[in-house]
């Protein structure tokens, strides 16, 4: 337990460095032309793993009780993440206190009762017949280097069919609570 909580406290120490550089742009004198830049090539961080600690480290700025909040596992990046689009100076304090100790899904699913958003349209398209990377790969939107260096947006999500194997297709889609609970239970 003890190594887990220096993590957290590493953590939450990075998101403070990481915000600190983005607010000073310190990654220019370092001749990175943006924050993720200087991320990946700079801390050799993955490209993943720079989009989601800069999207926590400027959301901690914003909002410094995350920094607590991680150091002492409360939240974690993914959820800080997760929260980030949605925290404002009125609600900030009740969300970060109502997602503490939640899961990735549990936190999904509290903001999408709080901020509903609308169903994703329906689409099927034909597909490139040209072996395609691991179905993980495909169903994993990968983070945008911003065009501007003081701004990141999050992938767009769309639904789509990626093939699996053959004869195995996978769904993004919009379902009800119910579909999903048995597709649960199933």
């Amino acid at each position: 337990m003890a190594l887990v909580a220096r993590d957290r406290a590493t953590i939450a120490e990075l998101l403070a460095h990481l915000a600190e550089v983005d607010e000073r742009r310190l990654y220019l004198p370092a001749a990175h032309p943006s924050m993720y830049s200087y991320c990946v090539h700079e801390l050799r961080l993955s490209e993943d793993s720079a989009f989601k600690r800069i999207r926590a480290a400027r959301a901690a700025r914003q909002f410094p009780a995350i920094f607590g909040a991680v150091a002492d596992g409360r939240l974690h990046v993914t959820a800080v993440v997760r929260l980030a689009p949605y925290l404002t100076p009125e609600n900030a304090d009740e969300l970060l206190a109502a997602a503490a100790h939640k899961s990735k899904s549990e936190i999904e699913q509290l903001v999408a009762e709080r901020f509903p958003r609308p169903d994703v349209a329906a689409r099927v398209e034909a597909l490139p017949t040209r072996l395609s990377p691991p179905a993980t790969e495909q169903l994993v939107p990968e983070p945008v280097e911003p065009s501007a260096p003081g701004r990141m947006s999050a992938p767009e999500l769309r639904s789509k069919t990626v093939p699996l194997a053959p004869q195995r297709f996978a769904l993004q889609l919009t379902m009800s609570r119910e579909l999903h609970d048995k597709l649960g239970h199933a």
